[in-house]
């Protein structure tokens, strides 16, 4: 896994840039503000919806079916809020031309975010309720996504459909992980830290190469960004990488900090004591 940058804020997961960069059509829209009403909107309501999802998971009141339905809800809800972002910059851009869409589509559109990555990842497991997908789903979500709820690279606002598509999937991403770990269960097991650590560096490796074909910078894998940013104190190209790698899995430390303790039990109950000492 990687961190990147976005303006001049640092985010575990790339967030989209793309409406940051280029001007809105001043008829339908205005600037989005960080932490102005819209945002803090946006904040609230995706709380709401983070402790709604667990309690629904959790209730013994609500029927199975009802709780199916509302999760692939939220799945195809995230799925839809993913694929709709080049289809939306086609159809706002269209109007300078062909070439002119097409060519932000290439490059700021194209699901390689791993902000994407992980919303189609936890919308899988909202389906399939694979205990892998949830894993890692929570640790990309929780240690990036939400960076991007946070402090999001946005130029619309309300009254926008970029606006709900945007916060539909970074508000949809930790609210999708707290109902998969916290609602249902399915919570990371041994071994998770690794596996992220693997799986993200799969990621790097394919969205590397892809940068390479497309020649473009998804990511700012492939190199810093031309502005100034943070990532010009982590370091020379491309050794700033090793950095950004080191403070992400910081965060997955922390987040798998919770459950250590249940590995430990497991393991002393199991009668692997030895491996109970290494957990804790």
């Amino acid at each position: 896994m990687v961190m990147t940058v976005t303006g001049n804020s640092i985010a575990v997961f790339s967030h989209r840039e793309d409406r940051a960069c280029h001007q809105p059509d001043t008829m339908d829209s205005r600037e989005f503000i960080p932490f102005g009403l819209s945002h803090w909107v946006a904040m609230a309501l995706t709380a709401a919806a983070v402790a709604g999802f667990v309690t629904l998971n959790r209730s013994q009141k609500i029927s199975g079916r009802t709780k199916r339905r509302l999760n692939l809800g939220l799945a195809w809800a995230l799925i839809l809020a993913v694929t709709a972002d080049p289809v939306l910059t086609w159809l706002r851009y269209r109007g300078d031309g062909a070439e002119h869409a097409w060519g932000l589509i290439i490059d700021n559109s194209l699901p390689l975010y791993l902000c994407d990555v992980v919303a189609l990842v936890l919308a899988a497991a909202l389906i399939t309720r694979r205990q892998r997908l949830a894993e890692i789903g929570y640790l990309w979500g929780m240690g990036g996504t939400v960076q991007g709820l946070l402090t999001p690279t946005l130029y619309f606002d309300w009254g926008t459909t970029e606006y709900y598509a945007f916060f539909i999937q970074h508000g949809g991403v930790p609210v999708a992980a707290a109902a998969l770990v916290w609602g249902l269960g399915l919570r990371p097991q041994p071994g998770a830290f690794l596996r992220a650590v693997f799986l993200s560096w799969g990621y790097m490796a394919v969205v590397m190469l892809l940068n390479v074909v497309i020649e473009r910078n998804y990511g700012f894998l492939n190199g810093k960004p031309e502005v100034h940013t943070m990532m010009d104190y982590m370091g020379p190209e491309p050794w700033y990488l090793v950095t950004l790698n080191l403070v992400a899995f910081a965060f997955y430390a922390v987040l798998l900090l919770p459950f250590r303790r249940e590995w430990r039990a497991l393991a002393v109950l199991d009668g692997r004591e030895e491996d109970a000492d290494c957990i804790a």
